[in-house]
């Protein structure tokens, strides 16, 4: 009994269960009227007499029951057993009807043993076979006795019953019992494997929504973009389809882009993190231009494919070439796209489309997570950069503090130390050196003035950018003797204070690089606003130099004047360019957008 309860894959109080036993009823009652025509063909009476009228009578009665029971909303557990068995009586009795004694009927037995075979398995339909046969089979074997044997026997049996007429429907029924059972059990396991493959995919998706989950927290947060991309891949691994168990694992490959080496003209596919590749291929690079990369970064959607071996990039990974389907999948957060995600099995169905969307989610998230990682990285570096422009100002300012103020202090210290031995031995003398002191110290506060004016000048805060800018000139004229004309423009207090402080520290940087390479030419600088950015212009007809040979070797100067003003220009959401040539002067310009707060200008509107 155990084994034929192993057969049964039907749960009898399901809802699959309350549909069958509703088309069972309504098979019944073609089965009762083919069951009436046959024998009004066979008797040649259409009205149902005796015996056969009340077991139409019975079997549909018992029939409209079943049918009551199947509408029923709680189905009963029993409901499925009762009607087999109603059946099994009804066509057992069928052919052994007085009125109707016909071999012929007992082929309605099909109906219960095929039914039997089909929802309880093979054995129990060869059971139930019997069963129904038994009555016939007895009534047969009565017949075929003796007449003064029968004689003895109780009940008369009339039949006119042969063993070759009796076999050949029994041979009939187990047949069809033992083909269509085994058909319905093949058809029934693979049914089972069907869903357990569909239930283990859906088990392995809902496995990598848990991890999506799970993992959302440290999407957002960390910033180690190998650790975020493993990640990804072990879901996409999991959820993959499955070969034989003599075949490869699915394997997953992120590949991100890398910007060119220096042997390198354009940016290439370098594999950042990788499930189940092989060793060899984890160097490889690829460019993307080609095959089905370039058609996932181009179309920023999943791409399936099937083979690798004749596309001309993928080819390259031998572990791919062992495989027989995949998926590509663009790696991009917006407009931003940092590479393509390679899933690919040994198997050849492809991932169900639930797999496809759950990992479009994932590698989104991990794309604004590896977003998020490369702006944190980019913040680190202009944190660094910025601190180090600081701390170069400082030192700076110190060189200039101990150079001259500091200089100049402690040779008045030492004037005024002579002067306080002359003041008894020869006061005329100590007059004329005390007259020397005041325009010492005079210079000394017109350098400290100097060095205020650097570092932040007043005039910036209480009068606006161009009023400091004709000051600036002002005092390079006066003090320094540089040949400098600026053409400051309109730009009071209304501009946004970041942007003036910006603008005033990038003119002056420029400014003196002029003077420092410049060889003593003149020096213009024309500030005007243009549409709605400012404008400024540094230029000069000095010796000039190779942009591209001084940004090369950049690293290996002590100083970082270009740096600092391209930086102080991001910070306002400006460009800067730096236009120059051996013999040819330089000219750098900065244009900065004025749509800030506080950036309404009185600006001139002299064209550039």
């Amino acid at each position: 009994m155990s084994a034929l309860g192993e057969e049964s894959s039907f749960n009898l109080t399901s809802r699959v269960s309350r549909q069958v036993d509703g088309a069972l009823v309504n098979l019944r009652w073609v089965l009762i009227a083919l069951v009436w025509l046959t024998v009004t063909l066979t008797t040649g009476n259409p009205l149902p007499e005796s015996y056969f009228l009340l077991w139409l009578i019975v079997y549909a009665v018992f029939n409209a029951l079943l049918s009551i029971g199947v509408r029923y909303r709680r189905l009963p557990e029993k409901l499925p057993t009762l009607g087999l068995i109603g059946d099994i009586l009804a066509f057992s009795i069928l052919p052994l009807l007085p009125d109707i004694a016909e071999p012929l009927y007992i082929l309605f037995a099909v109906f219960p043993t095929l039914v039997a075979a089909i929802r309880f398995g093979v054995w129990r339909g060869a059971l139930v076979a019997a069963i129904v046969l038994l009555p016939y089979e007895v009534a047969t074997l009565l017949a075929l006795l003796p007449p003064e044997s029968r004689a003895l026997l109780p009940v008369n049996f009339d039949s006119n019953i042969n063993f070759i007429s009796a076999l050949l429907p029994i041979l009939v029924l187990l047949g069809s019992v033992v083909l269509v059972g085994h058909l319905a059990q093949r058809e029934r396991e693979a049914a089972i494997g069907r869903a357990n493959v569909e239930l283990q995919e859906l088990r392995k998706t809902v496995d990598g929504a848990k991890l999506l989950y799970d993992s959302s927290d440290t999407l957002g947060s960390t910033s180690n973009y190998v650790q975020i991309l493993e990640m990804m891949l072990q879901a996409g691994v999991s959820g993959m389809p499955r070969g034989r168990l003599d075949q490869a694992a699915p394997v997953g490959i992120a590949l991100t882009f890398r910007d060119p080496k220096p042997d390198e003209t354009e940016r290439v596919l370098i594999v950042a993190a990788s499930r189940g590749l092989d060793r060899a291929d984890g160097s490889r690079f690829i460019p993307g231009r080609k095959g089905i990369v370039a058609q996932t970064l181009e179309s920023s959607d999943p791409i399936p494919f099937t083979r690798t071996k004749q596309d001309p990039e993928l080819c390259q990974f031998s572990t791919l070439g062992r495989m027989r389907t995949g998926v590509c999948y663009p790696l991009a957060s917006g407009i931003d796209v940092y590479g393509i995600v390679i899933l690919a099995t040994p198997s050849t169905r492809l991932p169900n489309q639930e797999h496809v969307r759950l990992m479009r989610a994932f590698i989104n998230q991990a794309a604004i997570a590896l977003q998020n990682a490369q702006l944190s990285q980019n913040l680190r570096i202009e944190r660094d950069r910025i601190i180090e422009a600081e701390a170069l100002a400082r030192a700076k300012l110190a060189r200039d503090l101990h150079d001259g103020p500091t200089q100049s202090v402690s040779a008045l210290a030492m004037r005024l130390d002579f002067i306080r031995l002359l003041l008894d031995r020869d006061p005329p003398q100590a007059k004329q050196e005390l007259e020397q002191a005041r325009e010492a110290v005079m210079r000394v506060g017109k350098d400290l003035r100097g060095l205020l004016f650097t570092l932040r000048p007043l005039t910036l805060e209480s009068q606006g950018l161009s009023a400091a800018l004709k000051q600036y000139e002002q005092r390079l004229r006066e003090t320094d003797n540089v040949p400098i004309n600026i053409q400051a423009g309109s730009f009071g207090v209304d501009l946004d204070p970041n942007i003036a402080a910006t603008v005033f520290a990038i003119i002056e940087e420029a400014v003196n690089n002029a003077r420092k390479h410049g060889g003593g030419a003149s020096i213009h600088v024309n500030v005007h606003s243009s549409g709605s950015s400012l404008v400024a212009v540094i230029r000069d007809q000095g010796p000039g130099f190779d942009v591209n040979a001084i940004a090369a070797n950049y690293a290996e100067r002590g100083s970082l004047g270009m740096v600092n003003m391209r930086d102080r220009a991001r910070l306002v959401e400006g460009k800067l360019s730096i236009d120059s040539a051996p013999g040819k002067g330089t000219r750098v310009t900065l244009r900065v957008p004025l749509n800030t707060r506080r950036s309404n200008s009185r600006a001139d509107t002299q064209p550039e």
